[in-house]
């Protein structure tokens, strides 16, 4: 076989893709890590190009997308531009539509069968203490771009919800609104990378702070994971085009619901003790998987 390359492209808030890059180094026989922000893409005669620094990277083997939200868009036409183009990556090319708008991921997801929790996206404030009162407070309050716990609210009350509301309308960010579902602030990232299915509970005993991300001030353990919320990951990955992400999923009376999906989730060491394996590996290794099934360039 020809000598396989990857190229990792990273956003601001993927800092991990150096780790990424030691253990790729040991699998492909050429590695570039590349920022999406000195990206180009070119459309002329001679077809479609993602160039860096002179390089084109569709004339890589497989490339893996690492961006964080305030890069979707670009993302979304790079993914396409690279599946034309025949390079593996780890996201089909409306991934990236989905991943950027939250109420939109959530409606794809319940329409491939994935429990999620019930979801209002609305422009005015008023309707939305309106869509509060039938999802019961509290509720959360979702930008619909955003990771990390960032963007992510709770409202216990309408007198809290308001002006929230009307702040962000001024500002003109869109809102989602969820039922709250996160009893006791714990809930699991499952992390799907192609077959390979893990997870690691995520707690938060502050008292003020009910979010469980780990960048949140959030704490980690090790979870065993049960077939039907591992399924609901798998099929969560799967409806939204991902074969590498992490899911956020919360065990409710009737079952685990999905409630976010991430193609940009961390990677630490600490994960690696939780999980039993080195994360970064596995996904240089799947990303290898992908290229030989791809045949190559």
């Amino acid at each position: 076989m020809t000598e396989l390359k990857l190229a990792i492209i990273y956003g601001e808030i993927s800092t991990k893709h150096q780790l990424i890059m030691q253990r790729a180094e040991g699998v492909f026989d050429s590695v570039l890590a590349a920022p999406v922000d000195g990206l180009k893409m070119v459309h002329n005669g001679n077809g479609h190009e993602v160039v860096y620094k002179g390089t084109d990277l569709t004339e890589f083997d497989a490339v893996y997308i690492r961006t964080d939200d305030a890069d979707k868009a670009f993302s979304e036409h790079l993914s396409e531009v690279l599946e034309k183009e025949g390079v593996a990556t780890q996201a089909e090319k409306d991934t990236y539509a989905y991943e950027s708008n939250k109420f939109y991921s959530m409606k794809i997801l319940r329409e491939s069968g994935v429990d999620v929790p019930d979801s209002v996206y609305t422009l005015s404030p008023d309707t939305a203490v309106e869509a509060a009162e039938s999802l019961e407070y509290p509720v959360i309050m979702k930008t619909i771009g955003g990771g990390g716990g960032d963007g992510v609210m709770r409202a216990p009350s309408e007198s809290e919800l308001k002006p929230v509301m009307d702040t962000m309308k001024a500002f003109e960010q869109d809102i989602c609104l969820q039922e709250f579902l996160e009893e006791g602030s714990t809930d699991f990232r499952v992390l799907v990378i192609g077959d390979f299915v893990a997870a690691y509970k995520r707690s938060n005993e502050d008292e003020d702070e009910w979010r469980s991300n780990f960048s949140s001030g959030g704490n980690v353990s090790s979870a065993e994971l049960d077939p039907e919320t591992r399924d609901a990951a798998l099929k969560a990955a799967a409806s939204t085009g991902f074969d590498i992400c992490g899911c956020d999923v919360v065990q409710t009376a009737s079952g685990p619901e999905v409630l976010e999906v991430n193609g940009s989730f961390g990677i630490r060491e600490r994960y690696n003790e939780l999980v039993g394996e080195d994360v970064a590996f596995r996904i240089v290794d799947r990303m290898h998987e992908l290229a030989v099934q791809n045949g190559g360039k």
